[in-house]
């Protein structure tokens, strides 16, 4: 059996759906899975043992029909007998179809049933997004949904050479970056969190994040931070980050990497919804002071009396504890 799926769009989501994707293989032992990702997170499935085949969508699929259109045919060589989608956009139902896939499942939403074979109720109450994936299948449970990402020998022998290029060697990693700036740590909150470490910390990032890297650094110049922000691939960083001591991370992919590689994970939440979206792994905590205006789920802070409240409340001791916490408790 020849099965697809079209994975979601963000590196944080595209870790959450390892589960089903694992889930997926022990249903159809003998199945073909094929894993249909945009570029930007094909790298969180290569090599993972539940995926057969590992299909880009081409950059030009967003740009109107003829694209959408384009990109479903492009899929038809693959004679997929079913044909799942883990996004909730009118557009991935209207390139399964296009596909030509014998079956496609996914969530009745944006109106895009028409394209679908089974459309399928969403799950009622309030649920981690994970799950939400597995209930296509209608199975999965907690147990279910830890993600594992894969590394090869080479890969983890490149990034222990690397390591002692950069001077380290058991470094504490930190993802303070966000694409929304509501979920971006403060500097002043990493400078206090931090002060008088005598750890090592490597910064990740991306090209884009550089000069906020720069700034950060220069407000720490008494703690020692190595910033590798645009250097390296994902598929390089992740393998940097599996050697890590720890990483404390806002809500964002790189966190849910680190999770999933069962390094111990620190994620501060505030305007996001951590029922629904925080890292799964074996070692990870979450600091959320849920204060008045948190969660507002929005990618900008409209508090002006008191602008990012939701982690400018995290104290010190706030953070020691929960790394205390987790390294005493493996």
């Amino acid at each position: 059996m020849n099965i697809g799926v079209y994975c979601p769009n963000w590196i944080g989501d595209a870790v959450m759906s390892l589960p089903f994707i694992q889930k997926l293989q022990d249903q159809y032992p003998d199945g073909k899975i094929t894993i249909v990702c945009k570029d930007s997170v094909a790298p969180i499935f290569d090599y993972h043992i539940a995926a057969d085949r590992i299909i880009i969508l081409p950059k030009s699929y967003t740009n109107g029909f003829l694209s959408v259109r384009s990109a479903g045919l492009s899929l038809r060589s693959l004679h997929l007998d079913v044909f799942y989608t883990l996004t909730d956009s009118f557009r991935s139902a209207a390139i399964m179809w296009w596909s030509g896939a014998k079956k496609r499942v996914g969530y009745d939403a944006q109106m895009r049933s028409i394209f679908l074979t089974m459309a399928v109720k969403f799950p009622k109450g309030r649920m981690h997004r994970s799950l939400k994936y597995l209930a296509l299948l209608k199975t999965g449970s907690e147990a279910d949904k830890i993600p594992r990402i894969q590394l090869t020998n080479d890969e983890v022998a490149w990034a222990k050479k690397e390591l002692i290029i950069l001077g380290l060697k058991q470094p504490i990693a930190l993802f303070p970056f966000s694409m929304a700036s509501s979920r971006t740590l403060p500097n002043n909150r990493i400078k206090n969190w931090l002060h008088g470490s005598k750890e090592d910390y490597i910064l990740f990032g991306s090209k884009k994040e550089m000069d906020l890297a720069f700034d950060l650094i220069n407000d720490c110049n008494d703690i020692s931070i190595i910033s590798i922000c645009g250097k390296y691939s994902l598929r390089e960083s992740i393998s940097i980050i599996s050697l890590c001591k720890y990483a404390l991370a806002t809500d964002s992919g790189l966190g849910h990497i680190s999770a999933a590689m069962g390094i111990p994970t620190i994620s501060f939440f505030g305007s996001g919804f951590s029922i629904m979206t925080k890292p799964l792994g074996s070692k990870t905590t979450i600091v959320n002071k849920n204060v008045y205006c948190s969660p507002c789920r929005k990618n900008i802070c409209y508090n002006k009396k008191e602008p990012l409240v939701c982690l400018q409340e995290i104290s010190r001791l706030d953070v020691e504890n929960a790394v205390r916490n987790l390294l005493m408790n493996p």
